[in-house]
């Protein structure tokens, strides 16, 4: 066994060594070294160290404030705690801080260290990566931030969503996940262009992004949903009024090339609170309930109920077979008489789909048709509806002599009308049936037709051409500009069921219908009366001299044969 005095040699060689080391290292070293004599408590720094601070030799000392009082107030904690842990023997040093340049500026510094036991010594090197940190955190920003509107994508929002699921199972809380949809916002997209509807959706996180508090996230999720992360929720009616003051944010009119656009949006809610344990998960649980939301449609938020998972789960596997319900034949037609009050007989079908689900059977229209629109579906739909339809009608017409004044109306989706070949899509249809153009109506809802927008009007013109029949169906239900309307060429306005069904015991909505009914007469336009369904409806129609209605009254939406015996030998009344 070595004695003490061999002990105390071999420690002085080592030493010696170490500095021979150090000194060999500080003469070739282009990053900023230093070695620290904890024994003695002094520093000593190479030139290069003090250039990356901006000091000259005689402005450090030998210190090791001069070292930690450069040091961000921010990092200092972490920056000695990691010393002390490197000192006994825990871990190995090597740490980012930021350190203060003699001008001011704070500068990204990466420090390696390590200590030697036997002298006593600590030796490391600083670097200066402010340019390369500067380089990461862009790239880190890109990576996970929205490069439209500067917010948070769904990688970041769900790493920050997985964080907040943990803090608040620690801490007793609750977090709350809004899932926002904006609604019609394709629609500006299409009409308008891209730029505007980039423009509109920084406005959106504009008005939005001040509802946040500290702490909360807003991201963007893809097109136009946006997600809120709202920290420390403490009861429901928290995220619920969250949600009402971004109805309100979204309200006034956003004005893109000289149109006002008004924008509105389906929110979904959804609270840890409710059993989700994963950020997934609750995202997830927020999507499900903007669902029910823009389908219920008379309320614009809706907070998650567990049952909505099971509804979920089954409007998927609804997707999935409405994708397959084209190509299996399960589509039909039914149609729907409309009756003209002037001769009290038949004067046109309505052509409405129906699907046949192998499993459900008949499915309604209001359950299918929404999907379709949202996952692009209704095109090829709508494009087989029109070709059904017109057949059967040029089929009635060589059939049945008595039909020749008889036309048929074929409703066209929003994703329709936003086609660009939607005018080719009608000619080709027009030529392949036979049907004389001037049998075909075609229906549009109201905020379609209303966007005021001119690749809109001159669509319509095109069709108009073509010697088809334009109606708004639905109308008084949506937005359109009455000043407006007169400059769009159409041809009937057909009057939503909600007013007429109402008309006899409220004289609000039997003053809707006269409205409707004056302006339609003023601009040149027919009126159809939808949801007919008592005598005294039809009484008080024709006292205000509609000219056509259609509704159970008459008769329900009826198959091929059904329809076929109608025009063989219709009703009168």
């Amino acid at each position: 066994m070595p004695t003490r005095t061999e002990q105390d040699q071999a420690s002085v060689s080592e030493a010696a060594y170490q500095a021979a080391r150090l000194a060999a290292v500080w003469a070739g070293a282009r990053d900023g070294l230093f070695d620290w004599d904890l024994s003695l408590g002094k520093i000593r720094f190479s030139p290069r160290w003090k250039e990356l601070v901006g000091c000259a030799d005689d402005e450090v000392g030998t210190g090791p404030e001069e070292w930690f009082r450069r040091v961000h107030p921010s990092d200092l904690q972490v920056l000695k705690k990691t010393l002390d842990e490197h000192m006994e023997g825990r871990k190995s040093f090597e740490q980012e801080f930021r350190m203060l340049h003699s001008d001011g500026t704070w500068r990204r510094v990466a420090c390696r260290g390590e200590l030697d036991r036997m002298s006593g010594l600590f030796g490391g090197s600083m670097c200066d990566v402010t340019k390369d940190k500067s380089s990461e955190d862009r790239l880190l920003h890109e990576v996970f931030h929205d490069p439209l509107t500067g917010l948070a994508n769904r990688a970041l929002f769900l790493d920050r969503l997985a964080m907040s699921l943990s803090r608040a199972r620690r801490g007793g809380q609750a977090v709350a996940v809004l899932y926002l949809d904006l609604d019609r916002f394709r629609t500006v997209n299409d009409s308008l262009g891209p730029e505007a509807g980039d423009r509109l959706l920084v406005e959106v996180t504009r008005r939005v992004g001040k509802l946040l508090r500290p702490g909360d996230t807003l991201a963007r999720l893809g097109g136009d949903k946006f997600g809120f992360l709202l920290e420390n929720v403490h009861v429901p009616r928290d995220a619920i009024r969250f949600a009402e003051l971004l109805g309100s944010e979204l309200a006034p009119p956003v004005l893109l090339q000289g149109h006002e656009i008004f924008v509105s949006g389906s929110t979904g809610i959804a609270l840890s609170a409710d059993g989700a344990q994963k950020a997934e998960s609750l995202l997830q649980n927020a999507i499900s309930a903007m669902h029910r939301a823009k389908e219920d449609g008379a309320t614009r938020h809706e907070l998650f109920d567990p049952d909505m998972s099971r509804r979920a789960k089954e409007r998927m596997k609804l997707e999935g077979d409405l994708r397959n319900a084209l190509d299996r034949g399960e589509f039909t037609l039914h149609y729907q008489p409309i009756i003209s009050f002037g001769t009290g007989s038949l004067s046109s079908f309505e052509a409405l789909l129906r699907w046949n689900h192998p499993e459900r059977g008949f499915v309604r229209p209001d359950i299918f048709i929404p999907i379709a629109e949202e996952n692009g579906l209704i095109l090829p739909l709508g494009s087989w509806v029109l070709e059904q339809a017109c057949a059967q009608m040029a089929s009635w017409q060589d059939r049945f002599p008595e039909a020749a004044g008889i036309s048929m109306a074929v409703n066209i989706s929003g994703r329709q009308f936003e086609e660009s070949g939607l005018v080719k899509d009608v000619t080709n249809t027009l030529n392949r049936t036979g049907l004389d153009s001037s049998a075909l109506k075609l229906e549009m809802t109201e905020s379609v037709i209303m966007a005021r927008t001119a690749e809109n009007k001159a669509r319509l013109q095109q069709l108009r051409k073509l010697g088809v029949k334009l109606m708004i169906d639905d109308f008084g239900t949506g937005y359109s500009s009455l000043a407006n309307l007169h400059t769009f060429p159409l041809d009937t306005l057909k009057i939503d069921r909600s007013f007429v069904s109402r008309m006899e015991y409220e004289d609000e909505k039997a003053e809707i219908v006269r409205t409707i009914l004056t302006l339609a007469k003023k601009l040149g336009m027919d009126a159809v009366a939808e949801g007919v369904e008592t005598v005294e409806q039809l009484r008080m129609l024709r006292d205000l001299a509609c000219n056509y209605g259609q509704g159970f009254y008459f008769s329900n939406a009826v198959d091929g044969d059904s329809a076929a015996a109608w025009l063989a030998k219709s009703p009168r009344w």
